[in-house]
């Protein structure tokens, strides 16, 4: 008989600066980087996990919405980097932008933030699942950033 997975829903997003960089983040020394998301807790909306998160993990507020980029599954990543395949994610995405002059800072468990430019984001990223879905939305993100 297989076990059954646990599911847990996720939420962050991607922020873009007034330069049109991207907002990113990591957690483990020498590894790449990811979007700030995490856990929805009970009785919050999406958006509002993902505002948290991104507070949480970048130091950043005072968002402004600009799209809801939709969700996508994979497997939890464990803190060696592999998947833990019984643990599956559902990620929903957010787009929006940083206020002017924005610091960004690593907080919690993040040990390193930084905004970086649009066209090195997809490289940079850690795990291939998450650089699949950028592909797909990679567009609509680039229209956001050229919009100023």
């Amino acid at each position: 008989m297989r076990a059954m997975q646990d599911r847990r829903e996720s939420a962050g997003g991607i922020v873009i600066d007034e330069h049109g960089r991207i907002a990113l983040v990591r957690n483990r020394p020498g590894t790449d980087w990811f979007f700030p998301k995490g856990g929805v807790e009970a009785g919050e909306q999406p958006e509002d996990a993902a505002r948290r998160e991104i507070e949480e993990e970048s130091s950043l507020t005072d968002l402004e919405y600009l799209d809801d980029l939709g969700s996508y599954e994979r497997p939890r990543i464990k803190k060696d980097g592999t998947y833990d395949e019984a643990g599956m994610k559902r990620i929903r995405m957010y787009l929006f932008a940083a206020p002017r002059n924005a610091r960004i800072e690593p907080r919690n468990e993040i040990l390193d933030a930084t905004w970086m430019p649009l066209r090195a984001v997809a490289e940079a990223l850690e795990d291939a699942k998450d650089r699949a879905w950028f592909t797909t939305v990679f567009e609509r993100v680039q229209e956001a950033v050229q919009r100023d």
